[in-house]
C-alpha cells in the first residue's frame, strides 16, 4: 500500500491506470496486484480530492473517509463493468467512462454516508458498553449466590477461553478491512492490533474502547486512526464476547429471584423453575 502519491506521478495518470485497467479486476483474484494497485489509487485520490475541498474538521477522518470511499468505488467499477448494457430496474447500465468524474460525483454523498456509518458504530460500541458495565454492576450484586452454584468458575474459564482465541477475533475484525489475508498491509494491521491490545491490559488492566495512544507496527503514523478504529471494534467485539460467556453460565431471573427472596424456614422448589 502506498501511502503517498509517486511524485513522478500526477493524480490524472492514476485516473488513466484505473480506467484502463477496470476490466481486469471482474474476477476477483485472477490479477491481485492489478486489484491492489487500482485500490490504492482510489485511496489517494479520495483523498486528495477531500483535502481539497476541505470536507472533514477533523484531520484523522480523512484515512478513515478514504478507506470508505475506495471501497464502495471499487465495487461499484466491478459491478459497472460487469452489468454494462443490461436493464436493470427498468434502466440500462451504462459504462463508467472517468473514475475522476464518477469519484467527484460521488465524494458528498459517501461522506454522509460515511458519517452515517460511523455515527451507527459509535452507537453500537456505546451500547455494548452499558451493556458490558451493567454486567459487571450485576456481577457484584449477586456474588454470593453464583460462588454457590459455582458460576463463577465456569464464568471465568469461558472468558479466559475468549482470551485464548484473540487472534480469531482479530482476523473477524480485519476481515471488514480492505486487505487481503495474504497482503502486507494485512500481517502489519493483525500485529499492531494484538501490540495494542497487549498493551491495554498491561498498562490499564481493562478493556479501553478508546485508547488515548496507539502502538503502530511498521506503519505510518497516519494510520494510527484506522488501527484506533479496528481496536475500538476489537475490544466491542470482546466485550460481546464475554457478555455471552455470562448468559451461558448465569442463572435464569426466575431462579435468582426466587433464592434471593427464599425465606428461612422455606423449602425452595425447583421444580417450579422449569
Amino acid at each position: 500500500m502506498q501511502w503517498k502519491k509517486d511524485p513522478s506521478k500526477k493524480y490524472t495518470d492514476l485516473c488513466i491506470y484505473i480506467d484502463e485497467n477496470i476490466p481486469k479486476i471482474i474476477n476477483p483474484g485472477e490479477f491481485p496486484e492489478i486489484e491492489n494497485k487500482v485500490y490504492n489509487y482510489l485511496w489517494l485520490l479520495v483523498k486528495a480530492l477531500a483535502i481539497k475541498k476541505c470536507m472533514f474538521q477533523n484531520f484523522e477522518d480523512y484515512d478513515l473517509y478514504s478507506f470508505y470511499a475506495a471501497n464502495r468505488l471499487f465495487f461499484a467499477l466491478r459491478k459497472n463493468q460487469l452489468n454494462q448494457g443490461k436493464i436493470i430496474k427498468g434502466k440500462e447500465i451504462r459504462p463508467i467512462k472517468s473514475c475522476l468524474n464518477y469519484t467527484k460525483a460521488l465524494l458528498y454523498p459517501m461522506k454522509i454516508e460515511y458519517q452515517r456509518e460511523t455515527y451507527r458504530e459509535v452507537i453500537d460500541e456505546e451500547f455494548v458498553s452499558k451493556k458490558f458495565d451493567a454486567l459487571n454492576f450485576r456481577e457484584q450484586l449477586k456474588t454470593n449466590i453464583r460462588a454457590t452454584a459455582q458460576e463463577s468458575k465456569a464464568f471465568v474459564e469461558c472468558v479466559a477461553e475468549s482470551f485464548e482465541h484473540i487472534t480469531e477475533l482479530i482476523d473477524k475484525v480485519l476481515e471488514r478491512s480492505p486487505f487481503n489475508k495474504t497482503s502486507v498491509e494485512y500481517k502489519k494491521l493483525r500485529i499492531s492490533l494484538m501490540l495494542n491490545y497487549i498493551n491495554n491490559l498491561k498498562t490499564k488492566n481493562k478493556l479501553a474502547v478508546d485508547p488515548t495512544t496507539v502502538t503502530l507496527w511498521k506503519l505510518p503514523k497516519s494510520m494510527s486512526s484506522y488501527v484506533k478504529v479496528l481496536f475500538k471494534e476489537l475490544s466491542t467485539e470482546l466485550k460481546k464476547e464475554i457478555i455471552d460467556c455470562y448468559k451461558s453460565v448465569a442463572m435464569d431471573d426466575a431462579t435468582v429471584e426466587s433464592i434471593l427472596t427464599y425465606r428461612e424456614g422455606q423449602d425452595y422448589d425447583y421444580d417450579e423453575q422449569d
